[in-house]
């Protein structure tokens, strides 16, 4: 399932609004766990919360935010939105998928966690939801001392989650300083930048072979196989990113038009992630669609892949 941090963006920062800047108590922060129930809207299930602290995190922050408040404020930023499908499962209703989006560090990220575990009784979703919210705090814990590196946001991440269980895992930061996107993938889940309703970068997969992707957790790989990239990013370009039950079955065509009349109609990054995902959605359950999925497996398979399914979309302004 997607553990969907709460996004924060805001465009002034000082000690006087810390409390209204975080929307809490005092030296307290929340992680949204969505819900399993999907609804015919496709809403982003957010009516779970699991609350977790970190006093010792915030003693120093209202300095910290004060510097910050006197350096010149980005010119990019990113606005995002998201949605989440787990699959119809009753043994695992919060599905394998997690995310985070935190928008005051510009910082967004999505793991899935590996379906093989359940022959060994083991939900790899929990390592997965656990794996997104140390990524969240490791985020915190990045911005405190510099621009954020995702790959060290993933060594953090990795280090402190313990639950049994794989995920793949991509953490992506806007550097608005250098107008770019900085990312670290692991597995097939990924991401794709938009421009002008065009894909001009997708990020390649990692995989041992068909089914078989790299992946966190109790396994052979570590954060040290994440594939890093930074690309140059414009005002108006579009972040796209995903677990492969997106991938899977969502065509670069499909994406783009789907794209340009967002654009012409002016959908919220929310609204247009819900598109993207109903579409995944129905090509998943058609067995007779043209998917990457089914070109991948060079004839093993036929049609959409069935699989959880999470969207996030980013603009950047």
């Amino acid at each position: 399932m997607a553990a969907c941090i709460s996004s924060l963006g805001y465009d002034q920062y000082s000690s006087n609004n810390l409390d209204e800047l975080f929307n809490l108590p005092r030296y307290k922060r929340y992680l949204d766990l969505t819900s399993h129930e999907v609804n015919d809207q496709l809403e982003n299930h957010s009516n779970k919360r699991l609350k977790f602290s970190h006093d010792d995190e915030f003693v120093n922050v209202e300095k910290r935010v004060v510097e910050f408040s006197n350096k010149e404020f980005p010119c990019l930023k990113i606005v995002a939105g998201s949605v989440y499908i787990p699959k119809d499962n009753p043994k695992k209703p919060l599905g394998e998928d997690a995310h985070f989006i935190h928008e005051l560090f510009q910082t967004i990220g999505v793991a899935d966690g590996v379906g093989g575990w359940v022959k060994q009784g083991i939900d790899a979703g929990i390592y997965a939801r656990e794996l997104m919210k140390n990524s969240h705090t490791a985020t915190y814990d990045e911005a405190m001392k510099g621009p954020v590196n995702p790959k060290r946001v993933l060594e953090e991440a990795y280090k402190n989650t313990h639950s049994k269980g794989s995920s793949t895992a991509c953490i992506i930061t806007l550097n608005s300083e250098k107008s770019s996107i900085v990312a670290a993938n692991v597995g097939d889940s990924g991401f794709l930048l938009i421009r002008k309703g065009k894909i001009i970068y997708k990020s390649p997969i990692q995989q041992r072979g068909f089914g078989c992707p790299y992946q966190l957790g109790n396994c052979k790989d570590n954060p040290s196989v994440a594939h890093e990239m930074e690309l140059n990013v414009e005002k108006d370009d579009i972040l796209m990113v995903g677990t492969d039950g997106m991938l899977d079955n969502m065509n670069d065509s499909e994406i783009e038009e789907i794209v340009r009349r967002a654009i012409n109609e002016k959908l919220k990054p929310k609204e247009l992630a819900k598109k993207i995902g109903n579409i995944a959605l129905y090509n998943s359950f058609d067995r007779f669609a043209d998917t990457p999925y089914a070109r991948a497996s060079k004839g093993r398979h036929k049609g959409g892949k069935v699989d959880d399914i999470t969207v996030i979309v980013a603009y950047i302004q």
